[in-house]
């Protein structure tokens, strides 16, 4: 997709506080047309109230919201033309599958045949026709979850907004909702924007994702962009799992480049950028930090890798993969090996650092620096 097209969703320094609390802090954010946005962070960031700024529940306190660039922060939920799916589903109960889907059409005025249509044809995408006339108490997690899809689909929005919707969803059935979404998203090419805490939702749903914290604006991007290239070591800590590696370093110049160093270990780094030599030659620390997957065992005595001899203190298997937590008194790496690795806790095994994937933060401000 064409991240850099003209934005259909367009959220400008847009802040909102509640008695005196900012809840939003000027935030921006930039979506295409049949873009997918995901909103992730911690409980409390600030994620939910944005998205009912979206749509309208929430005023904002200062900034703008457009769509097709023209402003919607006036108007009222019902002239937005936009589609919300809720974590609680919020059906009817009293009635059917088909009197749910379809109710927001009658209040509308839509005629009866022109209602019937439409309901099939939404049914038929979810797959849920031999549902249409059971009520909500008959339904499963999922099925229900569908339906409340199903009712925002008939409306033809320009946007949907989903909060949350997989959090009431067993483990299974989460990531089998996940990939109908997906698939929704690319069979309908609506924009959407999705609200989640969790990072693999955001990785596997997400064109872009926006990062939050406490009402602030982390980092915006694609997720290779974010997991590859965070911003700062609070975007660099919350997706991924596990979290990456950090440690504070003191760098060293060398004939080779710079040496990490830590503990009794130093770590060579060859051909470090610029600015990481400039850190150096000012004398200051630096958050290093690695991913668990650019941390491997050391298979081949010929590897031209750095390693270092680290205390297996945990094994963690996890079918495909499985994650050693290893220690040397303060210092501390999570790797992730093959599944088929034999090793104990208590021993001593070698780990290879792939360099060429380091991060390096700033370590009072926690801003990236390369």
């Amino acid at each position: 997709m064409n991240t850099s097209a003209v934005p259909f969703l367009e959220i400008d320094k847009l802040s909102k506080s509640f008695g005196g609390v900012d809840a939003l802090k000027d935030v921006s954010i930039a979506v295409e047309e049949g873009g997918f946005l995901v909103l992730v962070g911690p409980s409390g960031c600030g994620k939910s109230t944005l998205l009912n700024m979206i749509a309208g529940f929430e005023p904002a306190s200062s900034g703008d919201i457009r769509i097709a660039g023209k402003s919607i922060a006036g108007l009222h939920p019902s002239r937005r033309n936009i589609a919300m799916v809720f974590q609680s589903y919020a059906l009817y109960p009293n009635m059917t599958v088909a009197g749910n889907i379809g109710f927001g059409m009658e209040t509308r005025g839509v005629p009866k045949a022109r209602r019937l249509e439409r309901i099939a044809e939404v049914a038929s995408i979810l797959q849920i026709e031999p549902l249409l006339n059971r009520k909500p108490a008959q339904l499963s997690g999922g099925q229900r979850q569908r339906v409340a899809m199903g009712r925002a689909l008939v409306r033809d929005p320009l946007a949907f907004l989903f909060d949350e919707p997989l959090s009431n969803l067993d483990a299974r059935l989460r990531v089998d909702m996940r990939a109908e979404i997906k698939k929704l998203h690319a069979r309908l090419g609506t924009t959407i924007v999705y609200v989640t805490h969790d990072q693999i939702e955001a990785m596997t749903l997400a064109t872009k994702i926006a990062v939050l914290k406490q009402g602030c604006l982390q980092q915006v991007g694609t997720p290779d962009e974010i997991y590859s290239r965070p911003a700062n070591t609070f975007v660099a800590d919350f997706m991924g799992s596990p979290a990456m590696n950090r440690l504070t370093v003191s760098l060293e110049e060398s004939a080779a480049g710079l040496n990490l160093l830590f503990g009794r270990f130093r770590l060579p780094l060859a051909a470090p950028a610029s600015a990481l030599l400039d850190r150096c030659r000012s004398g200051k620390a630096v958050e290093f930090g690695i991913r668990s997957e650019d941390i491997a065992q050391v298979e081949n005595s010929g590897t031209d890798r750095p390693s270092l001899d680290l205390t297996v203190e945990l094994i963690e298997p996890t079918g495909s993969d499985t994650f050693l937590e290893t220690r040397d008194e303060a210092v501390h790496f999570t790797a992730r090996v093959a599944n088929q690795c034999r090793v104990r806790v208590g021993d001593t095994v070698p780990l290879e650092f792939d360099m060429s994937k380091a991060h390096f933060f700033d370590s009072e401000s926690g801003q990236r620096i390369c």
